[in-house]
């Protein structure tokens, strides 16, 4: 599927960019085929009037002379004296091309023969639609006699060289073409990427998600299909297997339901003034026999000043320390210390809110998967019954109620070994 969309964005953005290129040349071709072709009238006007002014001011004209400026000039010259036409010699009436016959015909009144605007001695001659030649004609009158000049120049040669622009202006478009079909797809797997990434975090998060519930799923049928044959004396003991593996479950899915939403920028907060320093030693206290039951010592420090309110969710926040908490309780040895606390400091713009413990630690190149979803710390065996009901979501959930109160979640090294995790709080977030 992948590879189909990214060949109907090719062809598609080709498609696009090859029809602006086309029209983009074409408009340049256009304007190079006028400017030519204006050229090539300016040339021929200032050719002709100078041959002109030539022969007017000549009191013999030779054949020698008219060939010498033919040659140099480009173009024929055909002369009538009283209507007679003259010839300067033989080799002349064999070059005259085709072409220039029938404009021959009535030179001075040439029905195919169509004035300038600017310059009403020079005509363009057609045949058909597209012009044929030059004409610059014009009467002069020497010793009593009519001398009608007439200058011919074929337009053929300027054709040939707008065909060459042309297959110049063709082959610039076709390479263009190539060039922008692999820029396009190149474009357009740079931006599939972050979709394609997209949708094979999601594969895994499915398979992730699947394994972590087959494993309590599996305990629980198994469980609920022995009690069915267990005597009710030993019934109890498959029940709270059954409701154990059911609460983990439940805690999961509601971890994964707030992933979801903050996925979907749904997270909802109620923002409201929360004393943090109350908040704090409510947790403490939840908290104190369940370090108590691990073997942990659980304390707690905040600061002799009254701290401001901050505007944040109250439950989002308790949340984030209860994950933080349970997280240092569950992957430190027992005997450890672990320390909740408000960060010292000034507090006109952020609060910071600490826990720490001086377990093990957290290895540098861990600090940042560990709050990636379904991600562990890899421990040894004498702390791997102490994972139990982890998931690796904990602190993806609470990395997401951070940033949803514009806020940071970040873990660095205690100064006496182990693990400080910091999550700073602005007092007044933007809305």
């Amino acid at each position: 599927m992948y590879y189909n969309v990214r060949l109907r964005l090719t062809r598609l953005f080709t498609a696009v960019l090859s029809i602006l290129l086309a029209v983009l040349l074409g408009v340049c071709f256009s304007f190079s085929v006028r400017q030519q072709f204006s050229l090539q009238l300016s040339s021929f006007t200032s050719q002709s009037y100078t041959v002109f002014e030539s022969i007017s001011e000549q009191a013999v004209l030779t054949s020698r002379w008219l060939a010498s400026h033919e040659e140099n000039a480009g173009f024929r010259i055909f002369l009538w004296d009283n209507g007679v036409e003259l010839f300067h010699n033989n080799d002349h009436a064999n070059q005259i091309q085709p072409e220039y016959i029938h404009y021959l015909s009535e030179p001075t009144n040439g029905r195919t023969l169509k004035p300038q605007e600017k310059n009403a001695d020079v005509s363009v001659g057609r045949h058909g639609f597209l012009p044929e030649i030059l004409c610059y004609q014009k009467n002069l009158v020497k010793n009593d006699s009519i001398l009608q000049v007439c200058f011919l120049q074929s337009l053929k040669p300027l054709y040939a060289r707008i065909r060459s622009s042309l297959l110049l202006y063709l082959a610039l478009f076709f390479s263009s073409l190539a060039l922008l079909t692999l820029f396009c797809w190149y474009f357009t797997g740079r931006l599939l990427q972050p979709l394609l990434a997209s949708q094979e975090s999601q594969n895994r998060f499915i398979a992730s998600v699947s394994h972590e519930l087959r494993t309590p799923l599996a305990v629980i049928l198994s469980n609920a299909s022995a009690c069915e044959k267990a005597l009710p004396a030993e019934q109890k003991s498959f029940f709270q297997v059954i409701e154990r593996e059911g609460a983990q479950m439940s805690d999961m899915l509601e971890q994964l339901l707030t992933l979801s939403r903050a996925d979907s920028h749904g997270l909802t907060l109620r923002m409201e003034a929360a004393d943090l320093q109350t908040l704090l030693l409510e947790t403490y206290e939840n908290f104190l026999p369940v370090a108590a039951d691990s073997g942990h010592l659980l304390s707690i420090r905040l600061p002799e000043s009254e701290l401001p309110l901050c505007s944040c969710d109250g439950g989002r926040i308790r949340q984030v320390c209860h994950i933080l908490l349970h997280n240092a309780l569950s992957y430190t040895p027992t005997g450890s210390a672990v320390l909740l606390f408000i960060a010292e400091g000034s507090y006109e713009k952020e609060i910071t809110i600490g826990v720490q413990d001086n377990g093990p630690g957290i290895p540098d190149e861990e600090k940042e998967n560990i709050f990636e979803r379904f991600y562990r710390v890899p421990s040894d065996s004498a702390n791997a019954g102490k994972e139990k009901g982890h998931h690796g979501l904990g602190l993806a959930v609470a990395r997401e109620i951070a940033s949803a109160h514009k806020g940071t979640l970040t873990v660095t090294d205690a100064a006496g070994g182990g693990a400080l995790f910091l999550l700073t709080l602005p007092l007044n977030p933007i809305e």
